[in-house]
């Protein structure tokens, strides 16, 4: 809740990308994620949490931040100089949007129509839902974790971090899957989502997404943007399409992205978005690598001056 909300009151430009927002969606976009309603927050905040909420407004604010820094840099004479970008499942549209693969209306309805597609196949599966195993501090065996999903009838979803991995599959299986984890001295706990996302369970969902794909504007990228399936860096719509549908049922290799970017030791990573989830990430895949963000105006004012010390250096 609130997400965004400094950098809609104070820049103009923001402002207008969720006014844009709101026509494209056809609900005040902003109301949506600023407005404290009459019986308070939390029945709000539950409205915000549901998938086809969400992943508009996450888009949006991102979305907005990047343009922000953007804006920002230039006033400051900064050359942000972006040669990569990547996303994390959601995240990748933001990516892809950014590279001018697709404009802003084309995104935000994409993921309007996957948002609706992924939840009401999820509707259809209430038994089946996504797990998190964590071993904190300690590096996961993979090998170990994919062999136990073999074992147990379920699937690897979303690959984080060294010590981080999501599971999806039958919520029976799970739990029985969990109670081995448990055994070996690992953490597992059923996350709160509407649905087996990134699991093959969702095909026709994203068979369903397809359609939607094929008969959208998306041209050559600007800049590369790290794919979430095959961990390659993309630009050609064709390969934007596949990734875009296949993204839904199979597993993101976050992991794997960012450690392909990673072997270029110059890099820096600035995140755009709400909090610092992908931050965190990288800093559990490598904490060497140099991280910024903009989620609000403190973060924004901290990066344009870590920016530009680095150019003037």
């Amino acid at each position: 809740m609130g997400m965004g909300k400094e950098l809609f009151d104070r820049f103009k430009l923001v402002r207008e990308i969720y006014d844009e927002a709101t026509q494209v969606l056809g609900y005040d976009i902003s109301e949506l994620c600023f407005k404290k309603h009459t019986f308070g927050k939390f029945m709000h905040k539950a409205d915000l949490n549901r998938t086809i909420y969400t992943q508009p407004a996450v888009l949006t604010m991102s979305y907005a931040c990047y343009r922000v820094l953007e804006e920002t840099c230039k006033e400051c004479n900064v050359d942000l100089n972006t040669s990569l970008l990547a996303g994390h499942s959601l995240g990748e549209y933001t990516a892809l949007l950014i590279s001018g693969a697709m404009d802003f209306k084309t995104t935000l309805s994409l993921v309007q129509k996957r948002a609706t597609f992924m939840t009401e196949w999820g509707k259809a599966y209430p038994d089946a839902g996504l797990m998190a195993i964590v071993d904190k501090g300690r590096e996961l065996d993979y090998d170990r974790i994919c062999a136990l999903c073999k074992d147990f009838g379920v699937y690897v979803t979303l690959n984080n971090t060294r010590s981080q991995v999501v599971v999806g599959g039958s919520k029976r299986r799970l739990a029985e899957m969990g109670k081995e984890l448990k055994r070996e001295g690992k953490r597992s706990t059923m996350l709160k989502v509407e649905g087996p996302f990134h699991t093959p369970i969702m095909k026709p969902a994203a068979d369903k997404f397809k359609k939607e794909l094929d008969k959208s504007e998306i041209h050559i990228a600007s800049k590369p943007v790290m794919a979430n399936v095959t961990s390659e860096a993309i630009v050609d719509p064709a390969h934007i399409r596949k990734e875009l549908h296949e993204q839904i049922f199979k597993i993101v290799n976050w992991r794997g992205g960012i450690e392909r970017i990673a072997h270029n030791r110059e890099t820096l990573f600035i995140e755009v978005g709400p909090k610092k989830v992908l931050s965190n990430m990288i800093n559990d895949i490598d904490p060497s690598i140099p991280r910024l963000n903009i989620e609000d105006v403190e973060s924004l004012e901290k990066t344009v001056k870590e920016l530009t010390i680095l150019t003037a250096s």
